[in-house]
């Protein structure tokens, strides 16, 4: 089998992968490893490598699992953190993905995620006017394939790169109305979703888009343009019962945790996370207490220190922060390095404003949904940023060419 064709494989494969990652968790978890192993297989391998030692995304990435696999020489439990480690190996979608997506097949990729997220959000919809009834999904919750924290990440990334191609890149009006639908039907599930994380990372990210959307114009423009997002904002929150009192709801679990020292709300038993995991950064500030035994001086704290938290977050499988996990795994390092992976992201550099912009939406949602859930921590939307990140990378440098001049010239 000839490397182009392997590659043609592998592109197809990329395109159903995103496809497949807001509809059904095996298949995502099937196709992220063959589509590695497809990679290894396509050969090219000195002209990939010249590429990608100057692509800064990537040797970030490096960066930040060799980190956790030096951290696993400290831990109390090898097996088990070299086994939590492991679920790191999605990253190198990034590289993988950015030096084989292919011009074709790169300007398919957003629209393969986009009908993906709209099959979900149909799916969701049914569930949630009690029209069927899937797996564990109810109208109180009607995630109908994941979890709804991260169905929300899903859902906001999707929504804003809809959104994003609707403004830059999709050319005539007919175009730009239909990515303005789908963008408009996938944060109607955003809506109905009870996934605060991606709600507010959406929200903000949209604060953010406005002055890079409206870069060059006068000031009061750009204010005019964030005054009339808030204002949209506020009316979807009053004008949608559910998301009100989801809003209202946190806001008391918050007042009842700061003012009055009780945790056991929602946002309560994260504050009381975070009160007992700065604890134990400042105790293991530098290289971190290492993953898996994070955890274990987590329940060690509260055993000792913080015995009237205990029945609040002791069942605590992991931080409810991105921030506060990697911290306290592998230090205020590793959170220099997950800092450092976002930037190198977000600076490109690109080509294409379109690609610049996905860049900003993807770290944006991310960095933002990070302060409610670990979302590096988790397969599906570990999965969503590699994927999104390695065509991103692809679509702006054209690495794919990049690879091929390379090639010929070696």
């Amino acid at each position: 089998m000839t490397g182009r064709r392997v590659n043609t494989y592998l592109n197809i494969l990329v395109l159903v992968l995103l496809f497949s990652i807001p509809l059904y968790r095996k298949w995502a978890g099937l196709a992220a490893p063959l589509v590695t192993l497809l990679w290894f297989f396509e050969g090219r391998f000195r002209a990939k490598l010249a590429v990608l030692r100057h692509h800064a995304l990537t040797l970030a990435v490096l960066a930040f699992i060799a980190l956790y696999l030096l951290s696993i020489a400290w831990s109390s439990d090898p097996g088990a953190a070299f086994d939590y480690v492991s679920k790191f190996r999605y990253l190198l979608l990034v590289p993988v993905i950015a030096t084989s997506l292919r011009g074709p097949f790169r300007r398919l990729a957003l629209p393969a995620l986009a009908a993906g997220t709209i099959l979900a959000v149909l799916l969701e919809s049914a569930v949630f006017w009690g029209v069927i009834r899937f797996r564990q999904a109810y109208p109180g919750n009607p995630s109908p394939t994941m979890s709804h924290l991260d169905f929300s990440v899903v859902l906001a990334v999707a929504a804003l790169l809809a959104l994003n191609h609707a403004i830059v890149a999709a050319g005539s009006w007919r175009r730009r109305t239909i990515w303005l639908a789908a963008s408009a039907v996938i944060t109607g599930g955003l809506v109905i979703n009870i996934g605060r994380s991606g709600q507010v990372a959406f929200a903000g990210t949209l604060l953010i888009l406005v002055p890079i959307y409206l870069a060059r114009r006068p000031g009061r423009t750009v204010t005019a343009g964030l005054l009339a997002v808030l204002l949209g904002l506020a009316l979807t929150y009053a004008a949608i019962p559910g998301l009100h009192r989801r809003l209202e709801t946190g806001a008391s679990d918050l007042r009842q945790a700061l003012v009055e020292h009780q945790y056991h709300g929602n946002l309560g038993k994260r504050v009381a996370g975070i009160i007992v995991a700065l604890d134990l950064i400042r105790e293991h500030p530098i290289l971190g207490a290492g993953p898996v035994d994070n955890m274990t001086g987590f329940r060690h704290l509260l055993d000792t220190r913080y015995e009237d938290l205990k029945s609040a977050v002791y069942w605590f499988p992991h931080l409810h922060n991105q921030y506060l996990q990697t911290a306290s795994e592998v230090g205020l390092v590793g959170a220099a390095v997950l800092l450092g992976m976002f930037a190198c992201l977000v600076w490109g550099p690109y080509t294409d404003r379109e690609d610049r912009v996905a860049a900003v939406i993807l770290a944006a949602v991310f960095l933002l949904g990070f302060v409610g859930d670990p979302y590096l921590h988790k397969q599906l939307p570990l999965t969503l940023f590699a994927t999104v990140a390695g065509v991103i990378s692809a679509r702006g440098r054209s690495i794919f060419w990049e690879v091929e001049g390379a090639d010929r010239s070696g």
